[in-house]
């Protein structure tokens, strides 16, 4: 396949709560990111590689890639065949709605070992729920497919996650405060007041917890707020663009780009198709 053929695909099925992304890449290298949701990923074809929890990981065919909500990664192709794969995001409420279904406890979520694991038996089940999220098929298929592929991935692959040291009390207070005050110039004295640390010490533990520095993870919020945006107004994307405190349209789009693999009018384009 020529190398002309790069594409990314981004939508939201008829499932709520729910997102798909298709992609054959080659040159495209995404940003450091995060989701506020459960990645199911399933390479297909060529070799990827991210660096996920500070270690080089590679994405070949026939792995899933499992992503906790918040944690950091990149992702590029790496070598002549590109890297080609399909993503299921699951946002938090419809996971902790497939907890209570499978008869799992919803106080502390989840978490997956590790971001590349192989499990061929699976492979089937991730191909049939994918094609039944795209297409026209009956809510009960997607619910007792997705209940299915999530207890197997949950048995062989999750964990309940440990206690969080004290320290991180302080970074979870930052973390909220930049979620809500996304679109706002925010100042490291503010943070630092609000969390007790000073600005270096804040700076050093919340890149150590979050895998970004704060003004890295007030960006990548703002990015994830445009996309709502994007999904369910009519708003301009300068507008957006402005709403979310990006310093203007060119700069947001450069930056969706860098993070999502296409633009934020080819992903408005996508929802709207869709």
């Amino acid at each position: 396949m020529a190398r002309s053929a790069e594409f990314a695909h981004l939508w939201t099925p008829s499932f709520p709560g729910l997102e798909l992304y298709q992609a054959h890449l080659y040159r495209h290298t995404f940003d450091k990111h995060f989701h506020d949701a459960y990645t199911i990923g399933f390479n297909e074809g060529g070799i990827g590689q991210s660096l996920f929890r500070g270690t080089l990981v590679n994405n070949p065919p026939g792995s899933f890639n499992l992503i906790n909500p918040g944690e950091v990664h990149t992702g590029r192709a790496t070598d002549q065949r590109g890297w080609r794969f399909r993503n299921i995001y699951i946002g938090l409420p419809p996971m902790r709605s497939l907890l209570t279904h499978l008869e799992l406890p919803t106080q502390l979520l989840p978490v997956f070992q590790g971001p590349n694991v192989q499990n061929p038996a699976l492979e089937p089940l991730f191909q049939q729920l994918f094609a039944a999220l795209e297409q026209p098929t009956p809510l009960l298929t997607q619910q007792s497919l997705l209940l299915t592929l999530i207890s197997q991935l949950l048995r062989h692959h999750g964990e309940t996650p440990p206690p969080a040291p004290a320290e991180s009390d302080a970074v979870d207070l930052v973390q909220a405060y930049l979620a809500t005050h996304y679109s706002e110039n925010i100042s490291i004295e503010t943070l630092s007041q609000l969390s007790s640390l000073s600005p270096y010490h804040l700076i050093r533990s919340f890149h150590r917890r979050v895998g970004l520095p704060p003004h890295r993870y007030q960006r990548q919020v703002r990015l994830l707020k445009a996309k709502q945006a994007l999904g369910r107004s009519n708003l301009t994307l300068a507008e957006i663009a402005a709403d979310t405190g990006f310093f203007d349209q060119s700069h947001f789009t450069r930056s969706f780009k860098r993070v999502f693999g296409l633009t934020p009018g080819q992903y408005r384009n996508s929802v709207q198709y869709r």
